[in-house]
């Protein structure tokens, strides 16, 4: 389980991990891993932005730098897929140029349109965050659950491509992984009761299944690209909700 674990670090964040080779038969550890990749990078959130909270900066700038922390640990990878999935969905395309725009590597102003909705909805929730001395324990939880829910769809739902990331980690995974990972998230859920946020986390609980039916109906399946979706959209709208309630 550990190379696992490793396994995904290594592909899914930008912290430094020891090389190793990779091996099929370790694939459902690294799907597994995916809620303890959101608390390292959650952990890691929480205590930057406490520190960027004790400076004397701009409030702007602390918002930006509170932004960035988990875009830079991601390695960007989830904007992405979101990007790449914007493009499709927004196409109106039939469903097979739908699968050939998330493959292409250029970038469709549908792409651009939704990064900047995004970013703006993102950074004004930071803000707003910061700006009202707002709890930042969720910022732990939500990179954990938007993940972890996320890896809970990729058992359950068929991939779109039988040639993808997804298609080739999940061929291995049963239920019992699903009843491990549900396990995972149900002891987080009752660690953040105990910071009182359950209300947050069943927030994000539910964007990510709303976003997540959204976009599998739409494309009749999941892939790594929608995974990036339904994470970066789940995080930023828990965020909004964070910034409002």
């Amino acid at each position: 389980m550990l190379k696992g674990i490793i396994m995904c670090f290594s592909m899914y964040t930008t912290i430094p991990m020891p090389y190793i080779e990779w091996e099929e038969k370790r694939f459902p550890y690294l799907i597994m891993s995916l809620s303890f990749v959101g608390l390292v990078i959650g952990l890691i959130w929480f205590l930057f932005t406490s520190f960027l909270i004790k400076l004397n900066i701009p409030i702007t700038i602390k918002s930006v730098l509170v932004c960035l922390i988990p875009l830079f640990l991601s390695g960007f990878i989830h904007i992405d897929g979101y990007m790449d999935t914007c493009d499709a969905i927004f196409s109106r395309a039939s469903l097979e140029k739908k699968y050939k725009i998330l493959k292409d590597s250029l970038v469709g102003a549908f792409a651009v349109i939704g990064l900047l909705v995004i970013a703006f909805i993102y950074y004004i929730s930071i803000y707003e965050i910061l700006k009202n001395s707002k709890n930042i324990i969720p910022l732990i939880f939500i990179p954990i659950f938007s993940r972890g829910i996320t890896s809970l769809l990729i058992i359950k739902v068929s991939p779109i491509s039988k040639e993808g990331f997804i298609a080739t980690f999940k061929k291995d995974l049963t239920n019992r992984h699903f009843n491990i990972i549900l396990l995972i998230l149900t002891l987080f859920f009752i660690l953040g009761c105990y910071f009182n946020i359950g209300k947050i986390i069943l927030i994000n609980i539910i964007c990510c299944i709303v976003f997540g039916i959204f976009c599998i109906k739409d494309l009749k399946g999941i892939s790594g690209d929608l995974c990036g979706f339904i994470i970066t959209t789940s995080s930023t709208t828990t965020l909004l909700f964070l910034a409002i309630l």
